[in-house]
């Protein structure tokens, strides 16, 4: 009696982990792989609503109202109807790239931060001080012209 149950038990595991096996079946099956790309959640809407592009980030420094309560980083700029937009920094360190055009000054928070403008064609790296109004690109200099700010970094990230 044995010999007769392993082989339709053998059997039937067969058939059922063939189709598993098998390179179409498996290949159909199988999720494509998770990669992180780092690409800032709701960009479009906040483009459409503000006319500010934020690309990617690590999730540690994010977009909010500027009624938000909490230190918060003010960005700004010329782009819009109100004259500035708020960040909030949500760990030791984080990272952000964006597209903000006419950036002129960036309030700091609590944190660290490094804001990179582009001046004429060039990135150019600037400390923001602590809880103070920091100017940047063309509040710097009016010969800088207009200066879109491309990163905001925290910390030592």
């Amino acid at each position: 009696m044995k010999k007769f149950v392993r082989p339709l038990v053998a059997g039937a595991l067969s058939a059922a982990v063939l189709p598993f096996v098998s390179g179409t079946a498996v290949a159909d099956d199988v999720p494509p792989p998770i990669v992180e790309e780092y690409d800032y959640p709701g960009a479009d809407a906040i483009y459409a609503q503000y006319h500010i592009r934020l690309l990617k980030g690590d999730g540690h420094i994010l977009f909010t109202d500027c009624g938000a309560t909490g230190p918060l980083v003010k960005v700004w700029s010329r782009i819009a109807e109100r004259s500035y937009f708020c960040f909030r920094v949500t760990g030791e360190s984080g990272f952000l790239t964006m597209d903000v055009p006419d950036v002129f000054a960036i309030t700091g928070d609590t944190h660290e931060l490094k804001a990179t403008v582009v001046i004429k064609g060039t990135a150019t790296p600037t400390d923001v001080i602590k809880n103070t109004y920091t100017p940047v690109g063309e509040g710097v200099d009016p010969q800088n012209g207009f200066t879109p700010l491309v990163e905001l970094r925290s910390g030592r990230s």
